[in-house]
């Protein structure tokens, strides 16, 4: 006789409560990503910026007998916002280029949407931007593209200004080779950087704007450095306070940090033109200096997807120069791939909404019942069927 049991639900009955094989699983995935939880939690938003296009409040034309592209009205800070850098705003017309034109946000949006953007990684800013003509028309007039590329590129770097911050005119340089040949604010920043990153610091990049602070400690008794800000993240500041001697008041300063880590991505093999049906042999993995918050792919995953914008040899694949779409259905099966320092550990499991690269959906595991929400969690979208244990 089999002995009988007490219970308060049947086996079958779906409120019953996930099986312990179930929850140990869900708990071994999510104590893999503790410390990366631990450090990003109080900043999930600078975790997740989005890529930003930045209406310029007033431009000059090249030429008159160029269109009027998104790279001439618009600062573009990020790697989705650079490749969208020659879609068409306005078509040439010499007839209203010798007056100033006005382009509202309204136009530029309606223009990308028509462009298919994604505009869950993409933020667009500013009103209206003036679009003034040529300083002299008649020399405009006529240009081959080579001069007008070359002209252009000079103009967006007079509007842009000191404003677009250290990546534009400071260089990225190693956090070990800044601890030996950096200044004195620098060598500071660099050492807290490198404590916030702890193993991961060996591929650790950093752009530093330390002009100001530098100058502003030359002649102080003593400085202290203290991070603003995620440090994990793309961008943080760190604020400079100043101890000076003579009972002069102190003073602080702060200084942009960009940031860059050395991880293994997709690289182009050859130049690839936008709209392309991407395989496996467009690519090469290769280490290369990628934001934290950008979406590593692997090579798999770019099979049949489509280019949004062109690409040069060499340059590093992004979840973002894809063309949005979706790559996991809902109640498909996936990949749920959790990983720390040397250790990466996968599951089956099923998608309850459907995803597209960079999406945050709701996942199970296969083995949890379909009506079980204790058993549910959230993961990233990093490819076809592929999903990676999002930070809680």
């Amino acid at each position: 006789m089999r002995p009988c049991v007490p219970s308060s639900t049947s086996p079958t009955d779906p409120r019953r409560s996930p099986r312990v094989g179930d929850r140990a699983m869900i708990n071994t995935l999510r104590n893999i990503l503790l410390f990366t939880v631990i450090a990003a939690v109080a900043v999930i938003p600078n975790v997740l910026a989005a890529d930003v296009i930045q209406l310029r409040h007033s431009v000059r034309r090249a030429a008159v007998d160029q269109p009027v592209r998104l790279g001439d009205i618009a600062i573009l800070d990020g790697v989705q916002a650079e490749a969208l850098a020659g879609i068409v705003i306005r078509p040439a017309d010499s007839r209203a280029a010798t007056g100033v034109v006005r382009i509202r946000v309204a136009e530029v949006r309606a223009v990308l949407d028509d462009a298919e953007v994604y505009w869950g990684t993409l933020d667009l800013e500013g009103g209206l931007t003036l679009v003034r003509p040529p300083a002299s028309t008649r020399q405009a007039v006529g240009r081959e593209s080579e001069g007008h590329a070359v002209v252009a590129t000079k103009l967006k770097g007079l509007a842009a200004g000191p404003s677009k911050g250290p990546a534009d005119h400071t260089p990225f340089i190693a956090a070990a080779d800044l601890l030996e040949d950096g200044g004195m604010v620098a060598r500071e920043i660099a050492k807290a950087m490198i404590m916030s990153w702890g193993p991961e610091a060996s591929g650790l990049q950093l752009a530093i704007d330390a002009t100001a602070a530098e100058a502003l400690v030359a002649d102080a008794t003593g400085f202290s450095v203290e991070l603003l800000g995620n440090p994990r993240s793309d961008r943080c500041n760190a604020r400079i306070a100043v101890r000076r001697e003579g009972g002069r008041p102190s003073r602080a300063a702060l200084a942009r940090v960009d940031v860059r880590i050395i991880r293994s991505v997709p690289v182009a093999f050859r130049d690839l033109r936008a709209g392309r049906k991407l395989s496996r042999s467009d690519f090469e993995m290769a280490s290369r200096p990628v934001r934290p918050s950008e979406i590593v792919l692997d090579i798999g995953s770019l099979e049949n997807r489509k280019l949004q914008g062109s690409m040069v040899a060499g340059a590093a694949m992004t979840a973002g120069l894809l063309k949005a779409e979706f790559v996991v259905e809902r109640q498909g099966n996936v990949l749920i791939l959790a990983s720390g320092t040397g250790v990466q550990v996968e599951a089956p499991g099923v998608a309850m909404e459907k995803g597209r690269i960079g999406d945050t959906i709701e996942c199970r595991l296969r083995t949890a019942g379909d009506r079980d929400r204790n058993a549910r969690f959230s993961a990233v979208v990093i490819g076809p069927g592929r999903v990676r244990l999002a930070d809680r």
